[in-house]
């Protein structure tokens, strides 16, 4: 099957390049399937690729100079990796790691730049994207320091789920749930069996079965209808946004 009869099914910034776009840039798309624990960028590293994932789901992790890290950002199917960097300062300021497997388009930075250039629809849609992580992380930093662990935890699980595009289960350890909400192993898996009492899950050896989502749905904390309303209202947005004009 040809790059342009499949671009793209599911992830949505590619799919809002217009179609005379897509065919001209279709021959510098690659479907790869990524593992998880994959690095696709170091810290400080130049970006030289953009990945628009279609199943996969990626990690943006911080490092402290402790060595302790911390996940600042999950991109699934609703957005991509490199698509800002690879326009501005070309260099990551994070570690991209794999934490779903699955599929992704893998574009040359290069030939993103110039499909970036020629499509008014994809710059649209990254101002969007961008704007939806700017006040993801702001409003990540506010529950971070109010809400309880458990609640933060359900939030992130229900995310990562809605991101990778599976409904039920998240192929994810213990250690990658805590570095998802910034605390310790031992504080994760307190709050994951906490959860599990009450029914809203199951953990097995690196995975969690949601068995009820409307329990955690009632156990996350008030940031997961926030960032609702807020992604509704982004996206939703018909205006144009600031031009050259």
């Amino acid at each position: 099957m040809s790059n342009e009869s499949v671009i793209s099914r599911r992830n949505w910034l590619l799919n809002a390049v217009e179609p005379s776009t897509q065919k001209r840039f279709a021959d510098k798309l690659r479907l790869v399937e990524l593992t998880k624990g994959q690095v696709l960028l170091g810290q400080g590293q130049e970006v030289d690729a953009v990945y628009f994932p279609e199943g996969a789901l990626i990690g943006l992790v911080s490092a402290m100079a402790s060595g302790d890290t911390v996940q600042t950002a999950m991109l699934g199917w609703d957005g991509a990796l490199g698509v800002f960097e690879a326009c501005g300062s070309r260099r990551s300021a994070f570690l991209a790691e794999v934490q779903v497997s699955g599929a992704a388009w893998r574009m040359p930075a290069a030939a993103y730049r110039e499909m970036f250039a020629a499509s008014e629809a994809l710059r649209i849609n990254v101002h969007k994207y961008v704007e939806l992580l700017l006040t993801e992380a702001r409003q990540h930093v506010a529950c971070n320091a109010l809400h309880s662990v458990s609640s933060r935890l359900s939030r992130s699980i229900l995310e990562a789920l809605e991101r990778s595009q599976d409904n039920r289960r998240l192929p994810v350890t213990k250690d990658v749930l805590a570095e998802m909400i910034g605390v310790q192993r031992t504080t994760a898996s307190s709050s994951i069996a906490t959860l599990e009492r009450a029914g809203a899950l199951t953990n097995s050896r690196g995975s969690i079965e949601v068995d009820n989502p409307a329990l955690l749905e009632r156990k996350a904390c008030s940031c997961r209808k926030a960032m609702q309303v807020a992604r509704r209202e982004i996206y939703q947005t018909h205006e144009d946004v600031c031009d050259e004009a």
